[in-house]
């Protein structure tokens, strides 16, 4: 994971998309706004009133929190910040607005959205350890019933239910099983109708027989291994049988790190840091059998990791990461025209 330096400055550009749960309360920055956060900033997740934004910080010695934003009169300023177990990645929040989940070194720490927004109120609902030294990035079912965990080193992605997790004498069982994946899992999202779960895998297993045309960051000896992966996976299926879920996998370009679905459902982006594209992949063409990948490819630069699709379906907005070149700096890019005429811009 690349660092960046301490008290960096957090961007909220054009209004981060709010989950659909309610109409947005409090307005959102009528322009970019820079607010400083203590830590290195690795996730943000607004609630669906656009009023608070929860802020995964990693700090000196793995040290993690949680920045909590409240916007006032359409800017955010730091309430509170929330020490967690170890230095937070990814988060998620339910579509109840009642549990807030933040992947670390250590596990999940699962919070009380209620108390993180009141000053001086202990957030801690439960610590989730599932055996993965790196838990990445975590999504959580439509019904917020399930919680599902990319363990980036463990080729694997954790099922956990969330109404055991929730209830102290039955939180021991609250791990329902694992995903299997190919190498590097990160990305996860889930359909607008809660049926399926999108997965990425940075690279595919040799038996898929993917086109083995990626070549490994800083690699010096001209090797190659095979593209990453897609998954579409079946969340009921998931909520029993974990390593049965699978549905499809196809082909995702060299390293694909994150993916998110458009309001509609019909479309997934992929970005696919090695290619340095954004991709544009048919949710239809994920169906068992299909034999033909409809993907369009789109040079957005340099090392893609963020994603976030806009509401209203216009825009693309993909986080330039850089991180393996130097002296370079990240930056914002937007995929507009999307539905035809597109255009990369710099925002």
């Amino acid at each position: 994971m690349k660092r960046i330096a301490r008290n960096v400055y957090l961007a909220f550009c054009l209004g981060a998309p709010l989950p659909a749960v309610a109409a947005p309360r409090c307005p959102a920055p009528a322009r970019p706004t820079l607010t400083a956060v203590p830590g290195d900033p690795f996730s943000a997740v607004p609630t669906s009133d656009g009023c608070w934004l929860f802020v995964s910080l990693s700090g000196r010695h793995d040290h993690g929190s949680v920045a909590v934003l409240r916007d006032e009169r359409g800017s955010f300023a730091l309430n509170r910040t929330v020490a967690l177990s170890a230095a937070a990645l990814g988060e998620a929040l339910s579509p109840d607005g009642r549990l807030l989940a933040v992947t670390t070194l250590a596990g999940v720490d699962l919070l009380d959205v209620a108390r993180l927004e009141r000053p001086g109120g202990d957030p801690l609902v439960a610590r989730l350890r599932d055996g993965s030294p790196q838990p990445v990035y975590a999504a959580i079912s439509r019904d917020s019933r399930l919680l599902f965990v990319s363990d980036e080193t463990s080729h694997r992605i954790s099922v956990f239910n969330l109404v055991l997790a929730d209830s102290r004498r039955r939180r021991a069982a609250a791990l329902v099983g694992h995903i299997p994946t190919g190498f590097g899992p990160v990305g996860l999202a889930v359909s607008p109708d809660g049926k399926w779960l999108y997965a990425t895998s940075e690279v595919a297993p040799r038996i898929s027989g993917f086109p083995d045309r990626c070549s490994p960051p800083f690699d010096a000896y001209g090797r190659h291994q095979p593209v990453g992966v897609l998954l579409k996976i079946d969340i009921a299926k998931a909520a029993a049988d974990p390593r049965h879920s699978i549905v499809a996998g196809v082909p995702a370009g060299c390293e694909p790190v994150r993916v998110a679905v458009s309001p509609s459902g019909k479309t997934l982006w992929v970005t696919a840091r090695g290619d340095n594209a954004l991709l544009r992949i048919p949710a239809a063409d994920l169906n068992s059998g299909a034999g033909h990948l409809d993907t369009d490819s789109f040079a957005i630069g340099t090392d893609p990791v963020g994603l976030a699709v806009r509401p209203d379906d216009r825009q693309v907005w993909v986080a330039d990461s850089a991180r393996f070149v130097s002296g370079r700096s990240g930056r914002l890019a937007g995929l507009t025209g999307i539905h035809g005429k597109e255009k990369v811009e710099l925002m």
